[in-house]
């Protein structure tokens, strides 16, 4: 009569007591490490194609235009003690001056770098309220020279322009041409505007529209009492810069605009330091400004996927461990070698794909290709259906997660704990599924 096997011959028998020791798990935890060494290399070939992609930008800024700062127009008007002493400028800041921008983006191209450089229509209008006699007297010894006087503009990069003063149409003129004297222009990009002040006057209003051109950035200085300035461009990813934010602000499918307004108290500021233009007159006055910003940086979008790469191959060789403890399923530590680098391989795929055909459809298609390839791979390892659709599963949904993780800038760091914490869940979940209780021999299969 046979006798029923023993309880120490039965646990030895179960699948899954014996599929697994523990040297190999070490050696499986070694292989995901050594899976940062293509990495570190990507992460310094996407370090290297992001300073290449600077110096384009460099480029562009030089030929086309730098980041405009438009600076609010002065009356300028000169004076001069005697006939044998230089001259000096009075400045004085408007009034009030109401500011439209329009910007017109473009994305410029050098090989497979590329560059948002924009045109700028600004239409501007203004009153410069003149300083009563008793203001001046405390300011000059001499009188202005109000037949002199004229309006002036610092910017760079004009590209076409026309104002009018006081209802007269008058052209601008580079600053040494007006004056001419370089010297009272030194240091700065200005156009002049004659405006002789008639006796009596109170006032001086002018409607001006200049055409700029710049590259990323566009900003205006404002030095005055009051300030009402608009801001439109079909650009829909944007960041608002400046010591003032918009008082109202939106950003639609056919673009953006911003709305500013303010208001200092007391007479608007007067300088007579030398030169034209007098920086400090800026210096304590509002600027408002946009950067045209892309919607997915692309170098610091794909160097934060590489990031990730750990996260691919450890869950993967997870997925693959579960197969051998809860099956008879036996997988060699050179095919966890092989999918770990199969996975490495998306961060490449990625950067050299996204250059050419864009971020979005170079995710898709990386994607694509390692998710294949690793799946494929899978099949003919567990040459079982059920494991492979796991694995299939498991790697779409965190290629999936990933991409609208990175694409959420204020709640990536929440939603990404929330999932560490739930795939931890399902991996203590899983591992009760695996008897502990009988010591895994040390022979490494």
């Amino acid at each position: 009569m046979t006798e029923p096997p023993s309880e120490q011959t039965q646990s030895t028998t179960e699948p899954h007591d014996d599929a697994v020791s523990f040297p190999k798990i070490l050696l499986i935890s070694s292989l995901a490490l050594a899976t940062l060494i293509p990495t570190f290399f990507v992460s310094g070939l996407i370090s290297e194609r992001e300073a290449r992609q600077g110096v384009v930008q460099s480029e562009f800024t030089r030929n086309w235009g730098p980041p405009q700062e438009l600076r609010s127009p002065l009356l300028v008007v000169p004076y001069q003690s005697a006939p044998d002493r230089p001259r000096g400028y009075l400045k004085i800041a408007p009034d009030r001056l109401s500011v439209m921008a329009n910007l017109t983006p473009q994305e410029r191209k050098r090989g497979l770098f590329h560059a948002t450089v924009y045109d700028a229509k600004v239409e501007m209008q203004g009153v410069f309220v003149l300083p009563t006699e008793s203001r001046l007297r405390g300011l000059l010894s001499s009188r202005p020279l109000w037949n002199e006087s004229f309006i002036a503009l610092s910017t760079t990069s004009l590209t076409e322009d026309h104002i009018k003063i006081d209802g007269v149409e008058t052209p601008w003129q580079p600053c040494a041409e007006a004056v001419g004297l370089e010297w009272d222009c030194k240091g700065v990009s200005l156009v002049l505007a004659s405006a002789p002040v008639a006796t009596g006057a109170s006032k001086v209003s002018f409607q001006a529209t200049v055409s700029l051109r710049g590259t990323g950035a566009f900003n205006v200085l404002y030095s005055g009492k009051e300030l009402d300035a608009t801001i439109r461009s079909p650009w829909k990813t944007l960041s608002f810069g400046g010591s003032t934010l918009p008082e109202n602000a939106s950003v639609t499918s056919q673009g953006f605009e911003g709305h500013w307004q303010t208001t200092a108290f007391g007479s608007p500021p007067i300088s007579i330091a030398g030169g034209i233009i007098d920086g400090a007159l800026w210096k304590g006055g509002p600027t408002i400004g946009v950067e045209l910003i892309e919607a997915t940086p692309l170098y610091r979008t794909i160097s934060r996927v590489a990031k990730y790469g750990l996260l691919f191959v450890v869950l993967s060789f997870a997925i693959y461990l579960f197969f051998e403890l809860l099956s008879r399923l036996q997988i060699h530590l050179v095919q966890y070698a092989l999918l770990g680098l199969s996975l490495s391989l998306f961060s490449l795929l990625l950067l050299s794909l996204s250059e050419p055909i864009g971020y979005t459809a170079g995710y898709i298609v990386s994607a694509g290709l390692v998710l294949v390839q690793s799946s494929l791979y899978t099949a003919t390892v567990a040459r079982r259906v059920a494991p492979t659709l796991v694995f299939v599963a498991v790697q779409a949904c965190l290629f999936a997660f990933i991409y609208v993780l990175l694409d959420l800038e204020t709640y990536s760091l929440l939603i990404g704990a929330l999932a560490l914490f739930a795939v931890v869940s399902a991996l203590m979940v899983l591992t009760q599924r695996v008897n502990w209780s009988t010591q895994p021999p040390l022979f490494l299969r």
